[in-house]
């Protein structure tokens, strides 16, 4: 009896999904079998960011700060490299949905050879000016915490150029539509990562020092396991070693064609978040290091559109490729609706832990009320303000519309979060309150625009491959 009910309720809520998700392009169970492994790789990640915040809290709220401060910079240079990975999503999503997998595999070997280029670079550029970049984040910042934050720096850039090449990899497959892989390579590089960090924190007690040791040998060993994975027999995008050493110029236009603004918007967008970082630190250390604890916490909360927003840069770039244009405007805004649905249940989830949560972090009494005031604040603004914001251009990305969401996501960031920011947080005095509440604005305004330009035609009628 309790098996038949339990097979039916499988079988109606399989029959409920295959008709609200299900299309021609991908069926419900080809959805999920994208969706899963992605959301596993993205609770594995959040979950490993929180326990390497909660181990470093142990080392004071210097460490906390500058591993938050450094750790906002690293992600503004690696969406950079990550944009060189989108227009690979796209463009292999696309020429899946012709069926044409060699090109695909092509387009793989082309992206993952510019990411090693571009990020060796960039790596020698950051590590000449580290102090350079020091003073500029932290400039009114204490000693301790620079010190922190230059070791903390160096580490990451290190790592650099093979991470990049992981990231790029890793977006190759799931515009193929492996997700599996992506999940088993993010999984492994976390998991390695957190067993070293525990070694070095609580074992050889390195603090900082020990977390940029553990960074460079985690990205390593992950970036040279991904290099080996292009060459493997069972993977799909497998090209031979001259196609990663010759410059297909059809190639890297059509990836540049997404890539390039996506790597302005990404210059841009993060910069002005590192200016607003800056405008926390002068806030204090106690401001700073609930910024960081909160950012992490936010993280955690997002996991679940972040997974459907990059489930849907693979899912309506095949529809693209197959000229399904009706079906890849309804997965954009089923993929926000059901994005926002989420993020209320995460609210509702989140609101009786938040004490129990913010204490395991040993927070000092101010940074700890800082800290609880702004988890109240994202409760409230992320499932009203974050889909509609990011998911939603995720779709018109992937129909070539990278050039539009560029100039959209500035014109909101550099306004609203930057210029309103300031003026909340610094000109009229309430502090990082205001720069948070500035933060929800962008989002709701450039929500409204991306949902208007989703309805239209515009975003598809971009050629971007051949």
């Amino acid at each position: 009896m309790i098996t038949a009910s339990i097979k039916w309720n499988m079988t109606s809520a399989g029959a409920l999904g295959e008709k609200w998700y299900g299309g021609e392009c991908m069926n419900f169970r080809q959805i999920l079998a994208l969706l899963w492994p992605l959301f596993v790789d993205q609770l594995f990640l959040q979950v490993i960011n929180i326990l390497n915040t909660m181990m470093i809290a142990s080392y004071g709220p210097e460490a906390i700060s500058a591993v938050g401060v450094i750790g906002s910079f690293n992600f503004f240079i690696l969406s950079v490299f990550i944009s060189i990975a989108t227009g690979c999503t796209v463009v292999v999503a696309q020429f899946y949905g012709r069926r044409e997998k060699q090109q695909a595999a092509l387009a793989a070997a082309q992206a993952t050879s510019s990411t090693l280029l571009i990020t060796v670079a960039s790596s020698i550029l950051f590590y000449v000016f580290a102090d350079a970049i020091i003073e500029l984040l932290l400039g009114v910042a204490e000693p301790l915490t620079k010190e922190y934050a230059r070791v903390f720096l160096i580490g990451n850039v290190v790592s650099f150029p093979l991470m990049g090449v992981m990231q790029t990899v890793m977006s190759a497959q799931r515009g193929a539509g492996n997700a599996k892989v992506t999940m088993y390579f993010s999984t492994g590089i976390n998991t390695l990562n957190l067993l070293i960090n525990i070694y070095m924190l609580y074992i050889a007690k390195l603090g900082v020092r020990g977390l940029a040791i553990s960074i460079i040998i985690s990205r390593a060993v992950f970036g040279l396991l991904s290099i080996l994975y292009m060459f493997a027999p069972r993977n799909s995008l497998r090209a031979r070693f001259s196609d990663y050493i010759k410059i297909d110029l059809r190639l890297q236009r059509s990836i540049l064609f997404i890539a390039v603004p996506t790597g302005l918007e990404q210059v841009f967008f993060h910069g002005g978040r590192m200016l607003t970082q800056v405008f926390i630190v002068w806030f204090g250390t106690m401001s700073t290091t609930a910024n960081a604890v909160c950012t992490t916490i936010n993280g955690f909360f997002l996991m679940t559109g972040n997974t459907i927003s990059m489930a849907l840069m693979t899912i309506t770039g095949q529809c693209i490729g197959m000229g399904l244009v009706g079906e890849a405007k309804k997965y954009i805004k089923r993929a926000s609706y059901t994005g926002t649905a989420i993020c209320m249940l995460m609210s509702l989830i989140l609101l009786p832990i938040i004490k129990p949560l913010l204490g395991i972090y040993n927070l000092p009494d101010e940074a700890h009320a800082i800290a609880s005031n702004l988890v109240y604040v994202l409760l409230i603004g992320n499932p009203l303000t974050w889909c509609p914001s990011f998911v939603t251009p995720s779709g018109l990305r992937a129909g070539g519309d990278a050039k539009f969401s560029t100039i959209t996501a500035l014109a909101c960031m550099w306004t609203l979060r930057v210029g309103l920011g300031y003026l909340l947080g610094v000109m009229l005095g309430i502090g990082i309150y205001g720069v948070w509440f500035a933060m929800y604005v962008e989002w709701a305004v450039r929500g409204v625009i991306f949902h208007i330009r989703a309805n239209g035609s515009k975003w598809y009628s971009h050629n971007v491959i051949e």
